[in-house]
């Protein structure tokens, strides 16, 4: 599994995730800011805490997104 190498939180609470075989993942998390596992997010200060581990994208060890849960989360924006 390929790890993360860096996150960028952007405008509209979009998250790039680069990994470290060179690409990157761009997930738009603004659809999941009512749900009661991403509801902290909505607090654009928070969002822009994003921080990873090359295992997990954390912020502040209240919200952890896997590896494997980034490519999962894609793939679903990319079939809506």
């Amino acid at each position: 599994m390929t790890r993360i190498k860096d996150v960028i939180p952007h405008e509209d609470y979009k998250l790039e995730v680069q990994l470290e075989n060179g690409s990157s993942v761009m997930l738009d998390l603004s659809g999941r800011l009512n749900t009661v596992r991403f509801g902290l997010l909505a607090d654009k200060d928070f969002f822009q805490r994003a921080k990873t581990d090359g295992d997990f994208v954390r912020w502040d060890n209240k919200i952890e997104i896997s590896a494997s849960e980034v490519f999962q989360l894609a793939q679903k924006e990319r079939f809506k």
